[in-house]
């Protein structure tokens, strides 16, 4: 078959000032109006939004692409400053992408969109776009080091009938408390609302269904822009991402108000407070005082699509979708808070570059990519802290949606990215990947990283040898 393509890349770059996509599309949202599609996975272009006028076949990543509402134009981009590197540049490090489940025959089109792993356990949790969470069961043959992996037909969770798929909405985060007795879920309910509901999963494999507890309930202008994503800091305590509230350039200025929850990520202790459903931690920002929600932990984003803490370092890294600019990459260490307090510039800044009124203090991301016609949509990742690749280990993983294609980041001591790996794929893995949407990356409680494509497969990023 001759060389392997190199679709996925994962590129350490030395600088940057990218300009961005988006990653789900904000069908006809410039006007103001939210959007009511079908239910179809076709629709989901991907789920961090974006849309609408963009001419990209599936539309993802036209987000507002006539620039409406950014005020972009002339403004001259912000370089970020980064250091001279003396660090070699790694060889083409091949990898391999093996399928480990696959839905796309099951009835009713399942269309995976988020992977969770839960402690004291090896086995991984499959959240469908449409409602329903599946188990992908691990086990390991004892003393022979043999994985065996098998895909449950037995259904987790099923809440298809509290959740709407209109826009960018559906089931879409899915997180285990640290200790693996409490599942949470993110979804956008019939009326459009965020939600996040816990159940009680201690000591079974099904959520039960009559312990399901309400924790935070955020009303969406829009059907696009919900963010969704969750998980649980090293701290403890439940982050919850949500995008601006949707349509294009932000037009009720939410990114910049952090009085409303939209635009930010929320911080909140799951433990209730009386009759309040969680607690607010003391370390938030407006825990007691100032102009601010007491829930938000940092604001100033557009739609956060998939964030994590790298396992050893606590470091947060988000994926943050761009409206026609940018599609960036921010990192917050945990040595610094994780960024508490922080405000990430949208909608007055995208990317590097100034594209309205630039907040008096904001901190820029340390990585942003330019739209083109493939890459179009960022998908945030993981750090990689598995035993398959030790080459890969610190390094962020991340993607977009629309290409397929794969990156890697490293830090300096500086915080610049520092390296350039490309990763190779076989023709095959590089068609399918390219014919369908990377909707998200999951992490195993190994610190193994796995890929989600909406039409159903979902993959492990391996090197060649392994298996």
């Amino acid at each position: 078959m001759g060389e392997p393509a190199t679709v996925w890349k994962i590129l350490l770059c030395f600088a940057l000032g990218a300009s961005s996509c988006s990653f789900i599309t904000d069908t006809g949202e410039e006007t103001g109006e939210g959007v009511d599609l079908a239910a179809t996975d076709d629709d989901f272009d991907d789920d961090s939004d974006d849309s609408s006028d963009d001419d990209s076949e599936d539309g993802a990543g036209a987000d507002d692409e006539d620039g409406a509402g950014d005020g972009s134009g002339d403004d001259e981009s912000i370089a970020p400053t980064v250091p001279d590197l003396e660090n070699p540049q790694w060889e083409r490090l091949p990898l391999d992408l093996v399928l480990i489940a696959d839905y796309a025959t099951e009835e009713g089109g399942v269309s995976p969109i988020a992977l969770a792993s839960r402690s004291g356990s090896s086995d991984l949790y499959v959240a469908n776009r449409g409602g329903t969470i599946n188990r992908i069961e691990v086990t390991f043959t004892q003393g022979a080091g043999l994985e065996r992996i098998r895909t449950s037909t037995r259904t987790v969770l099923d809440i298809s009938e509290s959740i709407t798929t209109n826009g960018e909405g559906g089931l879409l985060g899915i997180a285990f408390s640290t200790d693996g007795r409490f599942l949470y879920v993110s979804y956008t309910a019939t009326n459009g609302d965020s939600v996040v509901d816990e159940y009680d999963i201690d000591r079974r494999t099904e959520a039960d269904v009559e312990t399901r507890r309400e924790l935070l309930r955020v009303d969406q202008p829009f059907s696009n822009h919900n963010g969704g994503h969750l998980a649980f800091g090293q701290d403890g305590f439940l982050y919850v991402g949500l995008g601006d509230g949707g349509s294009a350039g932000d037009p009720e200025g939410n990114g910049q108000d952090p009085s409303t929850l939209l635009g930010s990520i929320v911080r909140i202790d799951t433990v209730p407070d009386g009759n309040d459903p969680y607690t607010i931690p003391s370390g938030n920002p407006f825990a007691f005082e100032g102009d601010g929600a007491p829930e938000v932990f940092l604001w100033g984003m557009r739609n956060p699509w998939r964030f994590s803490f790298d396992l050893v370092t606590g470091d947060l890294w988000i994926g943050d979708v761009g409206q026609d600019s940018f599609e960036e990459i921010n990192f917050l260490p945990a040595a610094t808070g994780n960024g508490v307090g922080t405000n990430l510039g949208w909608n007055g800044v995208e990317g590097f570059e100034v594209i309205g009124t630039e907040p008096d203090e904001h901190t820029l991301p340390i990585f942003a990519y330019p739209t083109t016609d493939e890459d179009c949509s960022v998908t945030g990742g993981y750090v990689y802290r598995g035993i398959l690749h030790p080459i890969l280990d610190g390094v962020y993983v991340f993607g977009d949606y629309c290409s397929g294609t794969i990156w890697g980041l490293q830090t300096s001591d500086e915080g610049a990215v520092a390296r350039e790996l490309l990763i190779s794929v076989s023709e095959e893995q590089e068609q399918r990947l390219g014919e369908n949407e990377l909707v998200s990356f999951g992490e195993g409680h190994d610190g193994e990283l796995y890929v989600l494509s909406s039409a159903g497969q979902i993959y492990r990023l391996e090197p060649p040898e392994a298996g």
